[in-house]
């Protein structure tokens, strides 16, 4: 452990600080490479609903809300050169430090620009208070959020996005890596991966919830939200135990699934896929259901009450439906048209290629 006055002088009278370096040394092919990690321990007063802003070029980010009145981040930096003494060398000049301004904290690090055949990685492992609101990133790591009250917003470039029992909005994405909320309550919330998959669980008293992939399988379970809107360019969409006005279900190459669907609009697209949709018995009867897969069966389960107008073909394939249906105009094995009872709902179903069951 060694002190050193130089950053706490950067930071306030309140900052405290705590260092530990080690070296490791690696052989790479027949190249040896040294790496020399320091850890730096900060903290600061903060108070509750105040934001905290961190970032890292590279290495991970870990938040987590507590019972407390300070910030205390520990900062581990590895620096790898050719040997023992430029690693070293190097850890040494990274200054790691926590800059105040009012209702935020930003934790920072100057470190050397050019690095030729040398790197740098900074993570942090980082305490407030439950009441904070999160602004995190990292160009190369994973970020970890839990037990927060207030808005997060965490973006990475390379690596997984999870956020856990937090209540307010929450926004994550990922270039590349996957996405994860757990226990979200309150606001709205936007989970997003270019390359990877996407899963939302037990979000309660939401506005809106968009899951959007553009490579990966896009879910989410026992979500109670105004709108839930889940897109995937290639890769299924599954939606469980759902209670949401709205409802927008879509992929270009995947199956759609869900169950316990508790919605007034349900819109659900597959251009390449099946697509099967059961209404949970507490939906109301008068929904309005838009569902077309251009190639792929389609299974339809509708509330035990609906009534209203039906619409169903299949251009190659057939129609088939359980249910009793006031017949309009011609009727055949790809096509069904008619009304069940006297409500004002509408379902409307096409595939182009494939069968189609409506019960």
């Amino acid at each position: 452990m060694r002190p050193k006055n130089t950053l706490q002088q950067t930071v306030s009278p309140a900052l405290t600080l705590l260092l530990v370096g080690v070296c490791l040394v690696h052989i790479s092919g027949c190249y040896p490479q040294a790496e020399f990690e320091k850890m730096v321990e900060l903290e600061h007063p903060m108070e509750a609903g105040s934001t905290l802003a961190v970032s890292t070029a590279s290495g991970s980010i870990d938040v987590a809300g507590e019972q407390t009145e300070r910030c205390h981040a520990i900062a581990t930096i590895r620096a790898r050169a050719a040997t023992e003494e430029e690693a070293e060398e190097l850890a040494e000049q990274v200054e790691i430090r926590i800059e105040p301004s009012p209702g935020k904290l930003q934790i920072k690090a100057d470190r050397p620009r050019w690095l030729k055949n040398k790197s740098i990685s900074i993570s942090y492992e980082i305490t407030v208070p439950h009441e904070t609101h999160v602004e995190c990133s990292s160009a190369s790591g994973s970020l970890d959020l839990a037990d927060l009250t207030g808005n997060v917003n965490a973006d990475a470039a390379s690596g997984s996005v999870e956020a856990e029992r937090i209540t307010g909005s929450v926004r994550l994405h990922t270039a590349s890596g996957s996405v994860r909320g757990e226990e979200i309550r309150g606001g709205d919330a936007h989970l997003d991966s270019a390359s990877g998959s996407v899963r939302l669980l037990q979000a309660s008293e939401m506005g809106r919830c968009e899951l959007h992939a553009a490579s990966g399988t896009v879910a989410a379970e026992q979500v109670d939200a105004d709108s839930v809107s889940l897109h995937t360019a290639s890769g299924g969409v599954r939606l469980n135990d759902a209670h949401a006005p709205s409802v927008n279900l879509r992929t270009s190459s995947g199956s759609i699934r869900t169950q316990g669907l508790d919605a007034s609009r349900l819109q659900a697209e597959s251009t390449s896929g099946s697509i099967s949709v059961a209404f949970a018995p507490s939906a109301p009867g008068e929904i309005t259901a838009d569902v077309e897969a251009s190639s792929g069966n389609v299974t339809l389960a509708l509330p035990p009450d609906f009534a209203g107008r039906i619409d169903l073909s299949a251009s190659s394939g057939s129609v088939r439906t359980d249910l009793p249906i006031s017949v309009t105009g011609k009727i055949d094995r790809k096509h069904v048209s008619g009304t069940v009872g006297q409500g004002t709902g509408s379902v409307y179903v096409r595939t182009s290629s494939g069968s189609v069951r409506v019960k």
